[in-house]
C-alpha cells in the first residue's frame, strides 16, 4: 500500500530526541519485573515518563493498564489506538546485564520492557507540536497487563478500551528475524492457544507389587504418546496444527506406585472447526487408553486466545510505513504465521489492525532465560509506532 506521508528522518529524530530516554526506560521496567496483572510499578514508570505531555490519562484500567489519549489538530477525525504489553514472565534471569532482574523468578524474556517504553516514545514524539498538527483525528496509547496467558488484552476490550477506535497496531520484538526488519502479513499472524489439564487416576500399590496396582505413571505415559497421533493422523497435513504436553507429575516415593498422574499442556490451531474437535478427541483417547490399563481420566480444556488475524488494509499499511521509514528492503511479508499466541488477537476482534514483528537479529529466543536485545532497535519502534499513527491519521 502506498503511503501518503514521508517519513524521511523520523527514525533519527526519535533517537536524537528521545532515544536516550527510552533505554533509560527499558532498563528501569526491566530491573523491576511483574507479573500478570500486578504491574503496579511498572505502570507508575509510565505514569512518570507521561508526565507533562498533552494527554488525557486513564489509570486502573484491567486492573494496572494505562490508557493516555491524544487529541490531533483534526478532532473529529478517527481514532488510532497503539499497544503494548508490561508484564514479565516466572523466569529466572540469566543475561549478566548491569540492568538485570532484581526479583528472582521473574523476568522480561519477551521483550515486553522493550515494547512499553518504544510506545511511551510514540506518545512523546507525536505530543510535540509539529507532529501533533499532523494528526487527523486521536490517538490511544495502551499499555496493557497479563499479555502472558492471563488475558489482559480481553480485559481490557470487556472494560471499553476498544470502542470508538477506528484501528489499531502493535509490535513484537522477534528474534530470527533480521534487526531492524518489520515483519507482518494479510489474515493469521500467530495461532489461537488453549490449554489443557487432566488427572489420570489409576490404583496405588507397592513399587515391588504392580500386579496389585494399576500405575498412574504408567498410564499417562502411554497417554501422552497417544496424544502425539491426534495431529500425526487425524489432521489434514497441511492443516497447522500442535499438541504439547509441557507439564506431568506423579509420586511422592521411589517405591511407591501412585494413584494420580497430572498432566498439563497447549493446543495451537488456526481452524475454527479443528480447534473445536481437539476437546473431544483429548477425552476420549485419554480415557480409552486409561481404561485399557484399569484407570481413568479427568479433563479440563481451557479455550484461551483467538487466532492472531491481522485487516488486510492494516497489515499493507503497516509495510508501507515501514518501507517508507526504514526503507524497502526492511519491510517484509511474512510467508508463514507462527503457532505462537498473542492476547492481542482479542482487540483485533474488535478492531481492524495489525501485529507487527520488529526483528532483533540472532539472539536468544523469546521466553528463555538469556533473552535480550540491542537497544538500538527502541527508538526505531518508537518511530515506526508514530509513523502508523501519523499515516493513519492524516
Amino acid at each position: 500500500m502506498d503511503v501518503t506521508q514521508s517519513f524521511s528522518g523520523l527514525a533519527e529524530e526519535v533517537r536524537d530526541s528521545f532515544g536516550e530516554d527510552i533505554v533509560s526506560l527499558r532498563r528501569d521496567i526491566h530491573r523491576e519485573p511483574e507479573l500478570g496483572f500486578d504491574t503496579e510499578k511498572t505502570a507508575e514508570k509510565v505514569l512518570d515518563a507521561l508526565d507533562g505531555l498533552p494527554l488525557e490519562v486513564q489509570t486502573g484500567v484491567a486492573e494496572n493498564g494505562v490508557v493516555a489519549t491524544l487529541k490531533g489538530e483534526g478532532v473529529d477525525g478517527p481514532t488510532v489506538a497503539l499497544r503494548a504489553d508490561m508484564d514479565a514472565l516466572p523466569i529466572n534471569e540469566e543475561t549478566d546485564l548491569p540492568f538485570a532482574s532484581e526479583t528472582d523468578g521473574k523476568m522480561h524474556a519477551c521483550g515486553h520492557d522493550g515494547h512499553t517504553s518504544m510506545l511511551v516514545g510514540a506518545a512523546r514524539a507525536l505530543s510535540q507540536g509539529h507532529l501533533r498538527e499532523r494528526l487527523n483525528g486521536t490517538v490511544k496509547f495502551v499499555f496493557q497487563p497479563a499479555e502472558e496467558g492471563q488475558a489482559g488484552g480481553q480485559v481490557m476490550v470487556e472494560e471499553g478500551v476498544a470502542e470508538g477506535v477506528g484501528s489499531i497496531f502493535a509490535l513484537h520484538l522477534w528474534p530470527g528475524l533480521p534487526f531492524g526488519t518489520a515483519a507482518t502479513k494479510v489474515g493469521p499472524i500467530m495461532a489461537a492457544a488453549d490449554a489443557f489439564e487432566m488427572t489420570v487416576r489409576g490404583s496405588g500399590g507397592h513399587g515391588a507389587m504392580p500386579h496389585l496396582a494399576a500405575d498412574a505413571i504408567a498410564i499417562a505415559a502411554q497417554v501422552v504418546t497417544a496424544l502425539q497421533t491426534i495431529v500425526s493422523r487425524e489432521v489434514d497435513p497441511v492443516e497447522p496444527a500442535v499438541l504439547t504436553v509441557g507439564e506431568i507429575g506423579a509420586g511422592t516415593a521411589f517405591n511407591i506406585i501412585p494413584e494420580t498422574a497430572r498432566l498439563g499442556g497447549t493446543v495451537r490451531t488456526f481452524d475454527a472447526d479443528l480447534r473445536e474437535r481437539f476437546p473431544k478427541r483429548i477425552e476420549e483417547l485419554a480415557r480409552g487408553v486409561a481404561k485399557g490399563m484399569r484407570g481413568d481420566a479427568e479433563l479440563d480444556y481451557h479455550f484461551s486466545y483467538p487466532v492472531t488475524s491481522n485487516d488486510a488494509g492494516s497489515a499493507k499499511l503497516a509495510l508501507g510505513v515501514a518501507g517508507e521509514l526504514f526503507g524497502e528492503d526492511r519491510a517484509a511479508e511474512l510467508a508463514h504465521p507462527s503457532m505462537g499466541a498473542e492476547d492481542f488477537a482479542f482487540f483485533l476482534e474488535k478492531v481492524p489492525g495489525a501485529f507487527i514483528w520488529l526483528g532483533v537479529g540472532d539472539v536468544s529466543g523469546l521466553h528463555t532465560p538469556q533473552f535480550s536485545f540491542d537497544e538500538e532497535i527502541l527508538p526505531q519502534g518508537a518511530a515506526l509506532l508514530t509513523a502508523l499513527a501519523l499515516e493513519s491519521l492524516s
